[in-house]
C-alpha cells in the first residue's frame, strides 16, 4: 500500500512586535513514503551546519523577519 505524508508549517504570527511582515509563509512538503529522502535530508543538514546554525529544527520564521 502506498503512503503519502503531508507536512504543513506556517510562519507569520510573531506575537507582539511593532511592524508586521508583508508576507505570510506556508510551507507544504509532500513525501511519497516509497521514496527515501535520507540523502536530501543529509545534504540539508550539512548545508545548515556549514552555515553555522543548529540542525535540531528548521523554522521559516527568520526568513520573513
Amino acid at each position: 500500500m502506498k503512503e503519502l505524508s503531508v507536512f504543513i508549517d506556517e510562519s507569520g504570527d510573531f506575537g507582539e512586535i511593532e511592524e508586521r511582515p508583508a508576507y505570510y509563509l506556508v510551507t507544504f512538503v509532500f513525501h511519497n513514503q516509497d521514496n527515501g529522502i535520507e540523502e536530501q535530508v543529509s545534504k540539508l543538514e550539512e548545508s545548515v551546519r556549514s552555515s553555522g546554525f543548529n540542525v535540531e529544527y528548521i523554522h521559516t520564521g527568520p526568513v520573513i523577519r
